[in-house]
């Protein structure tokens, strides 16, 4: 059982939890980075409700407010410049580049996480590596770096970082489109990568037709990333279950039939997957509301919270992004945010692993925007694109 870096609640807490291994493990971890709990702290008291705007005029809905308080629990965990990478761009992942803050335990000042990171403050796990072609993101050390290609630059497109955000990289500037570039030219087929997160990358950012020559020489198109991805496997060695495949694809696949494409040929083979998996998390649903503890292998009902909050925030991230607004409304999915929400509840005052924590976190985010809008959530409303037709 691997060990991996928890955000802590109780000061002198410890504890370890099983999450989403990369599944290229870097070959030296002997840095000395060993898996320990982050000084990540939040009072174990109950939260107060996120302030939404006329939320005081509003019919009493006792599952809006369930949401509201467990997405509150999420942002009042504090972070800290001392706590790992993974926990730092995961948390921006969770709420957003404008709400994530870092305390300096040194000076005690309180800074914007992304805004730290840009401007080259260090961060345990943290390099950004120059390229012939822009920038790119070192993989690991394990749960203390960044754990997959790409992933860094993915989630902060998921956010709409833009492309012309400054960064400093050994006192030289960049921005982060340099950071999508090479993402791009290092994108291929016949290299053996992972890119449930560059096809996200490419797509949003370049559009999803097109091709181009990589930088192995490689004539590349896009729909060849994708067929590419929805070739491999959905299975214990993938990523979380395949959930951030499945969000990769799904991603775009929205932005295709949003700029008017067809779901022809390998968009229609993107689109029938969409509905399989879709398919399997309903049939392996857990009698509470929670989705399987083996993700979309079988029916799974483990009973351990850090385990239940990785596999359910999971599957709700990718169909709160997957869903149209009538399912968003099934019963089926009302009970998982339900159950995903009340989760939050029964962790106050107890550690989570950071990637578990703020991707449930990002998921009820983004469910909460669909099905209640985004008037109110300003700076955490994701601006993800949700399946043609929708609101």
């Amino acid at each position: 059982m691997r060990t991996l870096r928890l955000v802590k609640l109780l000061p002198w807490a410890t504890a370890f939890a099983v999450g989403c291994a990369p599944t290229d493990p870097p070959a030296d971890t002997k840095s000395g980075d060993a898996p320990a709990a982050s000084t990540a702290k939040a009072e174990p008291v109950a939260p107060p409700p996120l302030v939404i705007s006329g939320a005081n005029d509003r019919p009493a809905d006792p599952r809006r407010t369930r949401l509201e308080a467990a997405i509150a629990q999420a942002k009042r965990r504090d972070l800290r410049t001392d706590n790992g990478f993974w926990t730092v761009f995961h948390a921006i992942l969770g709420l957003g580049p404008k709400s994530v803050t870092l305390l300096n335990p040194e000076t005690g000042e309180r800074v914007n996480a992304l805004d730290y990171v840009a401007r080259g403050g260090e961060v345990r796990g943290l390099k950004f590596l120059p390229t012939p072609h822009g920038l790119d993101v070192q993989v690991g050390p394990q749960w203390v770096g960044q754990g997959h290609q790409d992933q860094f630059v993915a989630e902060m497109t998921q956010w709409g970082v833009a492309a012309d955000r400054p960064f400093v990289v050994n006192g030289t500037n960049y921005t982060f489109l340099d950071f999508v570039r090479h993402a791009k030219m290092r994108a291929s087929v016949r290299q053996k990568q992972e890119l449930s997160w560059a096809v996200l990358i490419v797509g949003e950012h370049f559009g999803t037709e097109g091709a181009w020559t990589n930088q192995f020489g490689e004539e590349v198109r896009f729909e060849d990333l994708v067929r590419y991805e929805l070739d491999q496997p959905m299975d214990g060695t993938t990523a979380c279950g395949g959930t951030h495949r499945l969000f990769g694809l799904t991603w775009v696949q929205h932005l295709h039939q949003r700029k008017g494409g067809a779901l022809t040929g390998v968009w229609k083979d993107v689109a029938d997957n969409t509905e399989k998996y879709k398919t399997l998390a309903k049939l392996y649903q857990n009698a509470d509301g929670s989705f399987s503890t083996n993700f979309f292998r079988e029916r799974g009902d483990v009973n351990d919270r850090q385990l239940r909050m990785n596999t359910t925030g999971h599957t709700l991230e990718w169909l709160a992004l997957a869903l149209s607004d009538a399912e968003l409304k099934e019963e089926w999915v009302e009970r998982a945010a339900d159950r995903l929400a009340l989760m939050f509840h029964e962790i106050q005052g107890s550690p989570m692993e950071s990637g578990s924590l703020y991707h449930a976190t990002h998921g009820l985010l983004i469910y909460y925007a669909r099905v209640y809008g985004k008037a109110g959530l300003g700076d955490l409303a994701p601006p993800v694109p949700p399946p043609p037709g929708s609101k």
